[in-house]
């Protein structure tokens, strides 16, 4: 067989199935921060099926070479056009300007099409055309190949890499010395929750009662000014105090940033957070979360956790999974291809139904969990996509922001009842917040918005959090209106904390005199 057979068969298939795995060899890594390790049988899967591609690739070659001429050129010409399709859409994927992808996301079928019937035409009828920029694109097909030098032995290391954290549990830390419960504070987190949109200007005919009812026993913080705008960003700067705009990990998992000050890249170190300050002083945590890992990177401090990851790959939107074989992933893999776009947008509305019920019954043990005083709850909604309808009141893939924020104020109900039911309510400091608001510049031009969000919206990006803090036997409200920036919210846990904030007038003493 011809070297050239050999190596266009191994560039088509790198450049067919890279993209239902590129996110493991971003050199940020972030793919495997948000990812559960290891991830052997998802990349032996895609291995197995870069082999298997391959070689089917070269059999078409070499039996294309055998056909009449017009039938190998018009061949030629529809896989040509296929790997130039599954290029631009990995690059609208990868694309920063919003706008294209939305037009990319909307017509990718369309496209797709078109691109065929293009290359099909020109190939019958303009074949002076059609024959030099085939054998051009035959030329970087074949060049491709040699990405694998470098790509399988990055593969193949990824895949060696495990949960580097998983066995660590620190012991339950003894109550105090008299044995009287002591307080607790529940940190209920909504991901892209818009103070705007649930207190300043809701939208005709969203009722959020639970949220209306909790700022009038809380106090309420209207302005606050964000520490970022991405998740896997601002949550690491809340916990540790530290404004964190550039993030990376490493193959097994750990987060490091960019230390502004220093100017360099430090690891980020989970003793100096929120949660290590709690074990300092004699508070048992626990977590329960979703996207960022924190089961990993706060393994040694917390006393009890659950994490459920995003899963955005491609391959796992169609049942690839680590749980499963190589072989079984392997299959999974060209469904993934082939699946249509409408079916992507519903898997993803699916999964994050699935990952928000997992969340909610471990939320609901780490209140019930009499041993576990810090607790923080970190929960996939509102963020979009929509899963909710909000006149029945049930989960469903479908919905909008404005579904998703009254799933949101449902959820908080449930919470807070299940808060009530516990015998230390009384000594329970909840705290209700978002890492960012509704983010509409983002949501705008993906195939989730709806004419429903843009009115809601007004295409406007109110961009300030949420953030109530509800003390024991508190009754009314206290609201706070002057600007004050968002990792505030740090240095009022810590507080807590350290037993120096523990009451509304405690908080009032701590802030800034501007704001009391």
């Amino acid at each position: 067989m011809k070297m050239r057979i050999v190596l266009e068969g191994v560039g088509a298939a790198f450049l067919l199935l890279l993209p239902l795995v590129f996110g493991f060899i971003d050199p940020s890594h972030l793919e495997l921060y948000h990812e559960p390790l290891p991830v052997t049988n998802l990349i032996g899967g895609f291995l197995l099926d870069v082999v298997c591609f391959s070689i089917l690739a070269m059999a078409f070659l070499v039996a294309v070479e055998h056909l009449p001429k017009i039938l190998q050129r018009t061949l030629f010409a529809l896989v040509a056009s296929v790997i130039l399709w599954r290029v631009l859409d990995q690059a609208s994927r990868m694309q920063k300007n919003l706008r294209v992808s939305l037009y990319w996301n909307h017509a990718r079928s369309e496209i797709c099409i078109a691109m065929l019937l293009l290359s099909g035409l020109l190939a019958c009828f303009r074949p002076r055309i059609t024959e030099p920029l085939v054998r051009i694109i035959r030329v970087v097909v074949a060049s491709f190949a040699f990405s694998a030098l470098w790509i399988v032995p990055q593969l193949v290391l990824i895949a060696m890499a495990g949960e580097p954290h998983a066995a660590a549990k620190p012991s339950l830390q003894s109550p105090d010395a008299d044995n009287t419960p002591r307080r607790r504070i529940i940190w209920i987190l909504f991901d892209e929750l818009s103070y705007d949109q649930t207190f300043d200007h809701p939208a005709p005919g969203i009722k959020l009662p639970n949220f209306d009812r909790l700022r009038t026993e809380s106090v309420s913080f209207s302005n606050l000014t964000p520490v970022g705008y991405d998740t896997d960003r601002i949550i690491p700067s809340l916990l540790l105090g530290r404004r964190i705009n550039d993030i990376r990990s490493t193959i097994a998992g750990d987060l490091w940033f960019r230390d502004e000050n220093q100017g360099r890249w430090v690891v980020y170190n989970p003793n100096e957070t929120l949660f290590g300050v709690a074990r300092q002083n004699g508070w048992n945590s626990g977590v329960d979360g979703w996207y960022n890992p924190y089961c990993r990177t706060f393994a040694a401090l917390l006393n009890a956790c659950s994490w459920e990851p995003t899963r955005t790959l491609p391959v796992e939107l169609y049942g690839a999974s680590e749980e499963r074989s190589v072989l079984a992933n392997a299959v999974a893999l060209p469904y993934a291809f082939v699946a249509a776009k409408v079916n992507e947008t519903t898997a993803k509305r699916t999964a994050n139904i699935q990952q928000y019920r997992q969340i909610m019954v471990h939320a609901q043990a780490l209140i019930d969990d009499p041993q576990i005083q810090f607790a923080f709850i970190h929960l996939p909604v509102p963020h979009p996509p929509g899963i909710y309808d909000r006149n029945t009141h049930t989960l469903r893939p479908a919905g909008t922001y404005l579904d998703n924020l009254v799933l949101s104020d449902d959820t908080l109900g449930q919470l807070l009842q299940d808060i009530a039911a516990t015998p230390s309510s009384r000594k329970t400091t909840v705290i209700v917040s978002s890492d960012h608001s509704w983010r509409v510049p983002k949501w705008r031009y993906s195939e989730f918005w709806s004419d429903e969000d843009e009115a809601a919206s007004g295409g406007r990006f109110d961009q300030r959090p949420f953030l109530l803090i509800h003390f024991p036997g508190q009754t009314s409200v206290n609201q706070v209106n002057v600007v004050l920036p968002e990792l505030i919210e740090h240095d009022m846990i810590a507080g807590m904390l350290l037993g120096k904030i523990n009451d509304p007038q405690d908080l009032t003493a701590f802030l800034p005199p501007s704001a009391r």
